[in-house]
């Protein structure tokens, strides 16, 4: 995963973000990068991995996902909301559609791994982008670290429903 991102990313990268779950990996990606600056990072209502240590997704998710899977394999996080769960986060139908369309079935391996977060991250230059009441929580820890926080507040899935808006705002807090 990281290394995909790496690939993905031009060599002057200077700002790299990740919403929801990805949060998880910017560290890594940055600390991949070979750019001449450690680009900023830009968590966009996404998890922040710890200071120290291993980055983990919270296990409490992980038991939850764990059922989901079959055969090790999870289905597209659009199935882990429920009935219903999709649509009252992307309302318009044709966008959702196309969203559902794009989903990949992961392997439950990469919520349980580790990932080893590099040494004094948290100290590097990072932001955080709040979309949604239910990542009030990481928000508040960016703000304890001294990160700027901007708030724009919607919904988790704001990324396709207001994608303009967010890409300003990434604008605005990636520097």
């Amino acid at each position: 995963m990281v290394s995909e991102a790496v690939a993905a990313c031009p060599a002057d990268t200077d700002v790299v973000a990740g919403h929801s779950g990805a949060g998880l990996f910017l560290p890594a990606i940055a600390n991949s990068l070979s750019s001449r600056a450690r680009p900023r990072l830009v968590f966009v209502d996404a998890a922040i991995p710890e200071c120290d240590g291993d980055a983990r997704l919270d296990p409490n998710v992980v038991d939850l996902l764990r059922p989901l899977a079959v055969e090790g394999i999870l289905p597209p996080w659009s199935v882990w909301l429920g009935e219903g769960g999709v649509e009252q986060m992307i309302p318009d139908g044709e966008l959702r559609a196309r969203v559902e369309a794009e989903l990949p079935e992961l392997p439950m391996t990469l919520f349980e791994a580790a990932l080893p977060a590099p040494a004094g991250w948290c100290d590097w230059l990072c932001g955080y982008l709040l979309l949604s009441e239910d990542m009030r929580d990481e928000a508040e820890r960016a703000r304890s670290l001294c990160w700027s926080v901007l708030e724009d507040l919607g919904n988790h899935l704001d990324v396709v429903n207001r994608a303009a808006e967010v890409a300003a705002d990434l604008v605005r807090i990636g520097g």
